[in-house]
């Protein structure tokens, strides 16, 4: 699933505040629960995010929404990613970190570096999944936000050589002039930014290259999880509400971040659907609580999310072959058996 980090849509959230619009209620109009931005492991959908954008720049028209965004990156952010980089020994660093670390910011968008002795090419390239572009501005945000951050981190401002973007010219230049401060280009081949080579060298004003490694090693982490199965996702949101005390498809979308739309195409593009992921987990915890003996069939029933025990009964009876029932009389009998044993021996 193509997906964005908590950090970054929690700096779009602050740059809405910022120029006094309340990104609440924006949030709820494309379907994102702006609670979940408390959340340092939340992950939003590209497509809520863009649907976010496309409002956020509605709203704001005319103030150069992707421009304001970048003003506001700093390394939470950029999540795990954002912090190592300031802890690298230098520009040079941070910027290889940034792009070997990309997809744990968005799975969206690669980032390659490529060097020069003169120069260092930061490029981006967009994926967002069915042939859809992504919105400019917010490839502004990308673009200007490194250049930002490159100039928080070192201490001090850091002015690019060329800047390239392949959207279309803005109508008023201004603001990306001062920005920037460099000779930007548009409908250019690919979006990029390139640095002088000596200016990468610049030392970070907190390095700390053995922080920097465990970090990596979070990120590493981190990436493994973002990149697994997506079924394997959605069982851990059924986990969180069996705690919560009610598992419904509506409220795994929500904790999700999504749809229920996407989340039955989701599911469906791994070849399952939600009942049959649901039914599976269901199972497997039914066995777990029927072994418990302070538990009763209406407990377990509860606790599966079943409206009925009867209605557990005939599930547990379609996965098993057998009812719930006889699957409590033949652990009483093992247990029966293992008692018998332990009397008849001799010490």
């Amino acid at each position: 699933m193509k997906s964005k980090a908590s950090g970054w849509v929690l700096t779009i959230a602050r740059t809405l505040d910022s120029l006094g619009i309340d990104h609440k209620p924006l949030f709820k109009k494309v379907g994102m629960d702006p609670e979940a931005l408390k959340s340092r492991n939340s992950r939003f959908s590209e497509q809520s995010v863009r649907r976010l954008w496309q409002l956020a720049v509605l709203e704001t028209k005319g103030m150069n929404f992707g421009l304001k965004v970048a003003e506001q990156i700093r390394p939470s952010t950029f999540d795990v990613v954002g912090y190592s980089m300031t802890c690298s020994a230098t520009l040079r660093e941070a910027m290889h970190r940034f792009a070997r670390f990309e997809k744990l910011i968005s799975n969206s968008a690669t980032v390659k570096v490529t060097e020069t002795p003169d120069t260092l090419k930061v490029s981006f390239d967009f994926n967002m999944g069915g042939g859809t572009q992504p919105v400019w501005q917010a490839v502004d945000t990308s673009l200007a936000g490194l250049v930002h951050f490159s100039s928080w981190i070192a201490g001090e401002n850091i002015t690019p050589i060329t800047v390239s973007l392949r959207h279309n010219r803005p109508q008023d230049l201004s603001e990306y002039r001062k920005f920037f401060a460099c000779p930007i280009h548009f409908s250019c081949s690919e979006n990029s930014v390139v640095f002088r080579a000596d200016d990468m060298d610049r030392p970070i004003l907190s390095a700390d290259e053995e922080l920097a490694s465990l970090l990596d090693t979070v990120a590493i982490s981190n990436m493994a999880e973002v990149n697994e199965r997506f079924a394997k996702r959605v069982r851990h949101c059924l986990e969180v509400q069996v705690a919560e005390g009610e598992i419904s498809r509506c409220r795994t979308a929500q904790l999700m971040n999504m749809t229920e739309r996407t989340l039955l195409r989701r599911l469906k593009d791994e070849g399952t659907t939600f009942q049959e992921v649901l039914d599976k987990f269901r199972e497997e915890l039914a066995y777990d609580y029927l072994l418990r003996s302070d538990m009763t069939i209406q407990e377990v029933s509860a606790l599966l999310g079943f409206s009925e025990a009867s209605t557990f009964s005939r599930a547990f009876k379609r996965w098993t072959g057998h009812s719930p029932s006889m699957n409590l009389h033949s652990q009483a009998n093992s247990a029966a058996r293992t008692v018998s044993g332990n009397k008849g021996t001799t010490h």
